[in-house]
């Protein structure tokens, strides 16, 4: 459909105005009509050129065939470059020139009557609004089709480019809209600004992503500016809430597909969220100020200085004037809040970073992109909420999910439980329904037993609870990997140290035996409260199992119950990580230390002595004594041999040679 010009008097409104030949190139046509436009052309030039050029920048391809020839890439390149340019510098003319916002100066100036009193005021002809009319749904064509381009060129270069020229007709506009402020106060093109949003939410690419190139140019103003930051969270909220049900008065529209991850990408590079209102300092646009407060006349002070009695208040009581300055300040304070604008407001930043973030957790969102959400609440997110407790029901429903999503649920509410006060008793149930056989099979379980390590570090949490957890454990690691009974037994022994009243699990033993029955357990593995399981009753028979496993490696890692507890607690670190790879790297880069094999043959002959002959006296009966002694030492132990009488034997006669080589 072609763009209308700009409607003439007595005329319809023609489809194309100019008269330039069909057969130019795209490229010379857009450097012509542009020629034909303001900066370029003078400010009464006819603005009928500007349909074409806006028509034909529309028009431009965004993405190419597979064999398109590197001419035709070249040429479309230039072709978006160009036209993307001259219309950015064409309507930045236009704002400046009043003609887009304000009132022109040309305007008749006409009395009118307002609810202050009859005023002189400026007023456009119906002629001057219809053009001004004209030129925004150009603007807003050009914008929208600039948006285009920054998520959905072929072109790199295109896409950045894009992007810096909707930036700077968002400071262009919203600089034009603070000079026709009465009191100069900072505005922000924030419906210009929308289109910026869109384009980094929204990209019109074949998967929906947001280019690499076009986040890392966003960071240049998304993670410095805050005035920008401010507006984004606010339009990112916006945009949001049309796709939800509670929002939206009649169904919403489809939800996209890449909308949430393109959002969670943003907000997880935000690195300057400001902590303090001294941080508010750095503006893209024009820089906020305070709003002058009113004075009050000197007549008006003057009646509220008067005294009844006549007198100056100079003698009255000191509570009385002490008690004025406070009340002074209080109300400063108030007026200066009512006076201070949402950009210099650390109330209203914050408020805008919570209101986004619950327009994205209000849709429906993908395990995924929860894992990732979890992963950064408690530290991107919740120390810059006004409200994190607004959070407990989201976080509750993900607990419910279990797995992954689960534990790292459960790290946000102990967060709030921690930080902000939050009442949530079921919290140590819901952390005992995720200890099951799957959590020691799985590839998160490192970071389950970091989150389970702050979690059971209190020291004042009850005894039944903590024996629960550890015989659950315990039990667990009967059938688990070795490299997950690596990470439990280390966890188990600190959880001991931590609460000496668990002491008796581990040397507990059956009425009249001298080992436990494990038959008759009474721990109940089915109950789901962590405090009605019995387990303070039972024993750890499971460790004394875990003894005799068949990697030495693990079971001398299980026999520190057996000794005295008076060791360190372990770093947790140094087991956390460990898997079947780690385990045989170990064993191979263990040193072996050079001793005689248990089932070496014995020797037959006595090692020399100070001679190679035997002490003829004896008949060779003290060699046969040695080694006797030998054979006894490899066979009973030293003790046997130490023992056992001396028998005479004869061994014949000695080969010097033998030993002689042999030495």
């Amino acid at each position: 459909m072609a763009v209308k010009s700009l409607p003439s008097m007595g005329k319809k409104p023609a489809a194309s105005t100019s008269k330039l030949p069909a057969a130019d190139s795209p490229l010379t046509r857009i450097s012509k009509l542009a020629a034909l436009l303001p900066p370029a052309a003078p400010a009464s030039a006819s603005l009928n050129p500007l349909a074409d050029l806006v028509q034909l920048y529309e028009s431009r391809a965004l993405q190419l065939a597979a064999d398109a020839t590197p001419k035709e890439r070249e040429a479309n390149r230039q072709e978006v470059h160009t036209a993307l340019h001259a219309l950015k510098a064409i309507f930045e003319a236009l704002i400046k020139q009043g003609r887009l916002h304000g009132i022109l100066k040309s305007a008749k100036r006409v009395r009118v009557d307002t609810a202050e009193g009859r005023k002189e005021q400026a007023k456009e002809d119906a002629s001057v609004q219809k053009v001004k009319a004209w030129l925004k749904e150009r603007w807003d064509d050009y914008l929208a089709q600039t948006a285009r381009v920054v998520g959905g060129h072929w072109d790199g270069s295109v896409r950045l480019s894009a992007l810096n020229a909707l930036m700077s007709l968002v400071r262009t506009e919203s600089l034009f809209l603070t000079s026709l402020h009465s009191e100069r106060q900072a505005k922000f093109a924030h419906g210009t600004f929308a289109n910026v949003v869109r384009s980094l939410l929204l990209p019109p690419s074949e998967d929906g992503t947001l280019p690499s190139d076009v986040a890392e140019e966003w960071l240049k103003w998304w993670d410095r500016c805050d005035d920008v930051r401010y507006w984004f969270l606010r339009e990112t909220a916006s945009l949001l809430s049309t796709y939800s049900r509670s929002a939206a008065s009649l169904a919403p529209p489809p939800l996209p597909d890449q909308l949430i991850p393109n959002a969670i990408s943003i907000l997880e590079s935000l690195s300057t969220m400001p902590t303090a209102s001294s941080e508010l300092n750095e503006w893209f646009c024009a820089t906020p100020t305070i709003k002058a407060a009113p004075a009050a006349s000197s007549k008006k002070r003057k009646a509220e200085d008067e005294r009844p009695d006549g007198s100056t208040g100079i003698f009255d009581s000191s509570s009385e004037s002490e008690s004025e300055p406070e009340i002074i300040k209080q109300l400063n304070s108030q007026q200066r809040k009512k006076n201070l604008p949402a950009l210099l407001s650390l109330v209203a930043h914050r408020r805008a970073f919570q209101d986004c973030w619950l327009a994205i957790l209000a849709l429906p969102i993908k395990e995924q992109d929860s894992k990732r959400v979890l992963i950064m609440l408690h530290r991107q997110v919740l120390p810059h909420m006004t409200e994190p407790r607004r959070l407990m029901d989201w976080l509750v429903d993900c607990s419910d999910v279990g797995g992954t999503v689960g534990i790292l649920a459960l790290n946000g509410l102990f967060t709030l439980m921690q930080k902000h006060g939050l009442e949530f008793p079921d919290f140590y149930q819901k952390l005992y329904s995720l200890l099951d056989r799957n959590v020691l099979h799985v590839r998160y379980r490192p970071r389950f037993f970091r989150l389970l390590d702050i979690f059971m570090s209190s020291s004042h949490l009850p005894a039944t609870l903590v024996a629960s957890f550890i015989k659950r454990l315990a039990r667990l690691s009967l059938a688990a990997s070795p490299a997950a009974i690596v990470t439990v037994v280390p966890f188990i022994y600190n959880l001991l140290k931590r609460h000496p009243s668990c002491m008796p699990l581990i040397h507990r033993v059956s009425e009249g035996q001298d080992e436990y029955d494990w038959s008759k357990d009474p721990f109940n593995a089915d109950e789901p409260s962590p405090t009605e399981t019995g387990a303070l009753d039972s024993s750890l028979w499971e460790i004394a199992a875990l003894q005799q496993h068949y990697l030495a490696s693990v079971s001398g890692l299980a026999k520190v119950f057996s000794e005295v507890m008076n060791k360190q607690s372990y770093t947790m670190e140094d087991f956390l990580d460990h898997s079947y790879a780690t385990l045989i790297e170990t064993e191979l880069a263990r040193k072996i230390v050079k001793r005689a094999p248990a089932l070496a043959p014995v020797p037959q002959r006595q090692p020399i002595g100070d001679s190679f002959f035997p002490d003829p006296s004896t008949g060779g009966r003290a060699v046969a004594a040695e080694v006797k002694k030998v054979k006894a030492v490899v066979a009973d132990g030293e003790d046997a041999a130490d023992d056992e009488e001396d028998e005479p034997v004869d061994l014949g006669p000695v080969d010097v040679v033998s030993r002689l080589w042999s030495f």
